[in-house]
């Protein structure tokens, strides 16, 4: 394993090992049914519960007549929990999941025995790109907020798109922000803009930590230590996607204001609360702008 990899490996265990990556507090977008309805409703037109349910219901409405995906591939799988619900739903038979954390493999392959998907969901821990996979076998490759870790994006983009048979499909939910996070100058005047307007209290967290009124840019050093793999090529996704596929489905979901202006802050402001229907609403707004940190792609080879 390259010392990099071993990093990354060591990072990510030791976040699943301490449940990090599932922490109860609601502070973060994703534990905001909310802005998960939001989201479903800008890649879909429909506000769904569940994460993934926009994404889905466009993936079926190409898929054959049979409606299942015979062979998927998830790199930077996690727990893979995103994929069981897929094979749970049967839209996929079978997974090959791949991720350097040996903790999230571990983890992924006890839940799968569990869920009695252990015939179905395969884990690897190992780098998917330095394997022996042939090209051309796979019905779907599946990246959730994980092409965002691959350090080099349009190599993993021109990967997937070899390893795919004709006709199959590249299904990617993702960060597509700045980056390291070093965010554009107009993305930072808007979030702190819109903290500016918060009551002190929102910016107390439920364990009494208080955040700074005002977001600046994370050093390259402190990204570097805290996790080599954040966010380490995201801006070029999106372009090696249109390179990449002909015609690929690309809708912009957001995130200045509900992952950059109240990231923490969302556990003070209520779920269906007027104040977080309006905050969704204005990063309707800022997409209008051209500015986004996620988006949707789906595309067929």
């Amino acid at each position: 394993m390259r010392e990099e990899d071993r990093k990354i490996d060591e990072v990510w265990s030791a976040n699943y090992s301490a449940g990090i990556k599932e922490a109860d507090a609601r502070s973060n977008w994703w534990q905001s049914p909310q802005i998960i309805r939001h989201i479903n409703k800008a890649i879909c037109g429909e506000p769904l519960d569940g994460w993934n349910a926009g994404g889905s219901k466009l993936l079926k409405q190409i898929l054959p007549e049979e409606g299942t995906i015979e062979r998927a591939l998830s790199i930077g799988c996690g727990l893979g929990s995103k994929e069981m619900r897929f094979v749970e739903e049967k839209l996929v038979k079978e997974f090959i999941c791949f991720d350097l954390s040996e903790e999230a493999v571990r983890i992924g392959r006890q839940r799968a025995e569990e869920k009695g998907l252990s015939d179905r969901m395969f884990f690897l821990n190992e780098d998917f790109f330095e394997s022996g996979y042939a090209d051309g076998t796979f019905d779907m490759v599946f990246w959730d907020n994980s092409l965002h870790h691959m350090p080099d994006a349009a190599a993993a983009v021109r990967k997937s798109y070899d390893v795919l048979k004709e006709g199959g499909i590249f299904f990617c939910n993702d960060f597509v922000g700045r980056n390291r996070f070093q965010w554009w100058d107009m993305e930072m005047i808007i979030a702190n803009g819109v903290r500016s307007f918060f009551p002190d209290d929102l910016f107390v967290r439920k364990d009494g930590r208080k955040l700074s009124r005002c977001i600046t840019r994370p050093s390259l050093e402190a990204m570097l230590k805290a996790d080599p793999s954040e966010a380490a090529d995201s801006e070029a996704i999106l372009p090696a996607i249109y390179e990449t596929f002909k015609e690929p489905l690309v809708i912009p979901t957001g995130g200045i204001v509900y992952h950059l202006a109240i990231q923490f802050i969302l556990e003070n402001i209520p779920e269906e609360s007027e104040l977080l229907t309006y905050l969704l609403q204005l990063d309707d707004e800022v997409v209008q702008m051209g500015m986004t940190c996620y988006a949707f792609a789906l595309a067929v080879k």
